[in-house]
């Protein structure tokens, strides 16, 4: 009956044996740390100096980059092609309205072809008409 318990009692013990040497280890490097924090600190403000340095060196080089940009966009090759844009959408419009009145001009000429034919097919009709009748008539009298 003892056997069943004596496994969970000496993990106990072990556990309460263990754990004040524990604690005193855990308590020599928080004490070694103390110390070490002021020198982190004065390495990391060390650091942070240097970066804020060097951040403000980035910035200062993306603001002249930006700039520059800025500048080379007003360029003459930019205003050449602005210009050369500007002549190519004129033409187009140009064309586009050239094309335009073609159209109409070629719809008033089929038209126009459309109702002379009509015009000439009711003349000749007419015409025809008239021979027929007067051929019709003399087979009368």
């Amino acid at each position: 009956m003892f056997k069943r318990f004596a496994a969970p009692a000496l993990l106990l013990s072990v556990a309460l044996v263990a754990l004040p040497s524990a604690a005193q280890q855990a308590s020599e490097p928080a004490d070694q740390t103390a110390n070490a924090v002021p020198q982190a600190t004065a390495s990391q403000q060390q650091d942070l100096g240097t970066l804020q340095a060097e951040l403000a060196k980035v910035e200062a080089e993306r603001q002249r980059l930006a700039d520059q940009l800025a500048g080379s966009a007003q360029s003459e090759s930019f205003k050449q092609l602005q210009e050369e844009n500007q002549q190519l959408r004129n033409d187009t419009q140009a064309e586009r309205l050239q094309a335009q009145t073609n159209l109409v001009q070629q719809r008033q000429r089929w038209f126009l072809v459309g109702g002379l034919t009509v015009a000439g097919a009711l003349l000749l009709g007419f015409m025809l008409a008239k021979v027929g009748r007067s051929k019709r008539n003399e087979w009368l009298n």
